[in-house]
């Protein structure tokens, strides 16, 4: 049988993952973030970041992380258990 081979199925473009992975295994002591897939944010690892589409939105994320950080810390008050 001869005749045109079949065609390519049609696929999204591989992601290019080496560009990250090598960046984090550089700099382990910062964690790298990728906003919309268009920007990277990086910070020393474990500090807290916050992005969003307005400032509202990003203040709505610092108050709720800073009394997330409130309700774990132990009751200054409370007495010592012996």
């Amino acid at each position: 049988m001869t005749g045109t081979p079949p065609a390519a199925a049609a696929s999204q473009p591989c992601r290019d993952d080496l560009t990250p992975r090598i960046f984090r295994a550089l700099y382990a002591e910062f964690d790298l973030r990728t906003v919309d897939g268009a920007i990277h944010v990086v910070v020393p690892r474990g500090t807290p970041w916050f992005a969003g589409h307005s400032l509202g939105e990003i203040a709505r994320q610092i108050s709720d992380y800073e009394q997330a950080r409130r309700d774990r810390q132990p009751d200054a008050g409370a007495a010592d258990p012996a």
